[in-house]
């Protein structure tokens, strides 16, 4: 006996089509109510429309009314006939015969009939039904302005049972996918319906968040039945709180719920760093905290670009300031040293043997990426709360890199690196996003800083003692190591600056500000790298020519390092390299795989006769006349030369000064060349001046 199936086979075919329904629409709505015996009893229901619905228990919903796939199959169509519906595309007539057959559907308890297949013990009919029950409540509010009464009832329900219910899970998945549809659909942005959602169920999803996180990492150490399904259950609710946080940034909801998960339930969350939950539960944890700390929650959810305006608000808010808070301390007592580090796996916490070797970079550098923003929210509200009472120092700062640097060398494998500020290249090189985000955060606290970069006239002496660089924050080594990743093409650089996606612009604008004023420092820091890649061309270990243990050399090992003009007999042999010897340029290469450029910029180049030899706008290439600058004197202490002779006195041909200045010189140009063609996305005259400045002098 096939039941139903050729009916709801010709049915489907109609709803992909759009095609009207030529049979009674009554039939329709009897073929497509789930779970019932017979289509003859289903027509007659439905004529009769009952005003009091009935919810059937689960046993009327069973495989001897109605085989499984067929109920699979009505709640799947359904959700298309919602789809057909909702579309402007589909014909006005054909729109209307569709919400009808939505409307026979609702009055004849199609909503309660699905709630009750929740309870079952079939994890697929399950999921499919809490997808089909979300669609039902989100038609409901954008076409009969109205909540589902139904729904909400069920989830007060729920969410004041035991947590082992069997509904929580879909019952967290149809209040996340709602909720994520008020973020994605214009049409009910402005309605009071979320207002309402959230108001009917803030008390009780408090209660239940006071307790769910909690007791669900204990359910963990339950048998493997039951840990898959809490393990289910808590991945499913943190998706749920960076909904919720999402909506408290996108739609300003300034209701208490909001604000509850940012205060309260996600530091709770940070204990799940300390219990046995399944290792791509604490990912997720992590990466939920990156994004609310970032003020980015839910962007992927989002029908346009992230706007960097989100940002400016984070520094006032409140509920932010207690999670930054209280993420800090959790820090300074060890925190950090709980959270785990796996290989890398291209398989969000599932098993693929084809992983590549190595640590979980994006599980690391969010991580150090959430502490570093906490930082900074704490250090904004300090300084706001403080306005008018003088200047105040960030003094968490050391501690705080100290603790993402312990942290980060065990996973990383590196015992040091030649150079600590290379931390933020050698964990965010697959991330440009997240490396951005890091290198604007510590450069804004550094300028906010001064004794970060205070220094005495001895320089040779005081270089490696800023406490920059033994906090790994040094802002020119940082923008230096960002361009060796990119191998000083320019054009990355301009995929960054025309890209929404990273916060490349804001950075570099501050950084070349930094750049006017610091140049005998950038100099130097560009030399200083230069003799540390010559003398591993030497041979000599990264491990032996750290800047750190520099400090505390005697002065005859400080000339052996520091010399470029120590005998190969003078200079230690090698050792075991450590897994934090620079990568090769070819290595630098494979790994860039990632930063695909935005447009190509081959068709706006300018032929020759474009180009006026005296266009102010550009700075012609010349070579720097040697021993020009200030900081000779103190350089060649250190065995160093300004400018252009230190590439003659290193083995290495082209030095990264030069690289660099050469680099900055073709964005200056490729700016220059889009914005007079109109084809730069912005105006960047403030951003050519700023380069004009630091290209005239790296030509002094």
């Amino acid at each position: 006996m096939e039941g139903p199936f050729p009916g709801l086979r010709e049915l489907h075919k109609k709803l992909l089509q759009a095609a009207p329904l030529h049979e009674d629409v009554q039939a329709s709505a009897a073929l497509l109510m789930p779970g019932i015996a017979s289509g003859a009893h289903t027509h007659s229901a439905i004529h009769e429309n009952v005003g009091t619905v009935t919810t059937p228990s689960l046993d009327s919903v069973s495989t001897a009314w109605l085989p499984r796939d067929a109920t699979l199959l009505q709640l799947s169509l359904i959700q298309i006939l919602i789809i057909k519906a909702e579309n402007l595309c589909t014909e006005p007539k054909v729109r209307r015969q569709y919400s009808h057959v939505v409307e026979l559907l609702q009055q004849n308890g199609v909503d309660s009939t699905i709630i009750a297949l929740f309870n079952s013990s079939d994890k697929v009919l399950s999921h499919i039904s809490a997808k089909c029950l979300s669609s039902l409540v989100l038609y409901q509010l954008k076409f009969q302005n109205e909540v589902n009464a139904h729904w909400i009832q069920f989830c007060l329900n729920t969410l004041g049972e035991d947590l082992g219910s069997r509904t929580l899970t879909p019952c967290l998945m149809t209040l996340m996918s709602v909720c994520k549809g008020f973020l994605m659909d214009e049409r009910i942005r402005k309605a009071d319906h979320l207002l309402q959602i959230m108001v009917a169920l803030e008390d009780v999803f408090v209660g239940f968040c006071s307790t769910s996180i909690t007791r669900l990492s204990v359910m963990e150490c339950q048998p493997p039945p039951l840990k898959a399904e809490s393990s289910s259950q808590l991945s499913c609710l943190l998706d749920l709180l960076e909904v919720l946080v999402a909506l408290k940034i996108e739609l300003k909801l300034n209701v208490s719920l909001c604000r509850h998960v940012l205060s309260v339930i996600l530091p709770q969350a940070l204990d799940l760093m300390s219990v046995p939950v399944p290792y791509f539960v604490k990912k997720q944890v992590i990466l939920v905290l990156k994004r609310c700390l970032l003020y980015k929650a839910g962007e992927d959810l989002l029908p346009s670009p992230y706007n960097i305006c989100n940002q400016q608000g984070a520094a006032s808010d409140e509920e932010l300031a207690i999670l930054a808070t209280t993420l800090l301390n959790a820090v300074h007592h060890g925190w950090l040293l709980q959270v785990p580090s796996s290989d890398r796996s291209s398989s969000f916490g599932g098993a693929n043997e084809g992983s590549e070797r190595g640590p979980d970079l994006v599980f690391l550098g969010a991580a150090s990426l959430s502490v570093l923003k906490a930082l900074e929210i704490q250090f904004h509200n300090k300084s706001y709360s403080s306005i008018g009472q003088g200047y105040i120092e960030c003094s968490e700062m050391p501690m705080c890199m100290a603790h993402i640097l312990n942290f980060l060398k065990p996973h990383l494998g590196w015992k040091e690196p030649v150079h600590l500020c290379e931390w933020v290249s050698l964990t965010f090189i697959e991330q440009d996003d997240d490396m951005l985000e890091v290198a604007k955060s510590l450069l804004q606290m550094y300028l906010l800083n001064p004794r970060l970069h205070s220094t005495t006239n001895d320089i040779e002496k005081d270089i490696w003692k800023l406490s920059s660089h033994q906090c790994g924050i040094n802002p020119h080594c940082i923008f230096l190591f960002l361009l060796k990743n990119v191998l000083f093409d320019s054009s990355v650089l301009l995929d960054f600056l025309i890209s929404s996606e990273t916060c490349f612009l804001e950075y570099f604008v501050r950084y070349l500000k930094l750049l006017k004023r610091d140049w005998p420092q950038f100099c130097l820091s560009c030399n200083i790298l230069d003799k540390s890649a010559t003398l591993q061309l030497h041979g000599v270990d990264n491990d032996l020519i750290c800047p750190m243990q520099a400090v505390s050399m005697s002065s005859d090992a400080q000339e052996i390092i520091y010399s470029p003009h120590v005998a190969p007999s003078t200079v230690p042999g090698p050792k075991n390299k450590s897994p934090c010897s620079h990568r090769s340029d070819s290595e630098s290469s494979s790994s860039l795989g990632a930063l695909q450029r935005l447009v190509e910029y081959d068709s706006s180049e300018d032929s020759e006769s474009e180009m006026s030899p005296g266009d102010p706008r550009l700075v012609p290439p010349h070579p720097a006349g040697p021993d020009s600058s200030d900081l000779d004197k103190p350089m060649k202490k250190l065995g160093l030369t300004a400018m252009g002779s230190v590439f003659q006195t290193t083995s290495v041909s082209v030095g990264i000064l030069q690289k660099s200045a050469q680099c900055l010189q073709d964005l200056q140009e490729a700016i220059n060349r889009l914005h007079r063609k109109k084809l730069f996305p912005y105006n960047p005259s403030a951003l050519l001046r700023l380069l004009t400045h630091v290209c005239a002098l790296s030509k002094e």
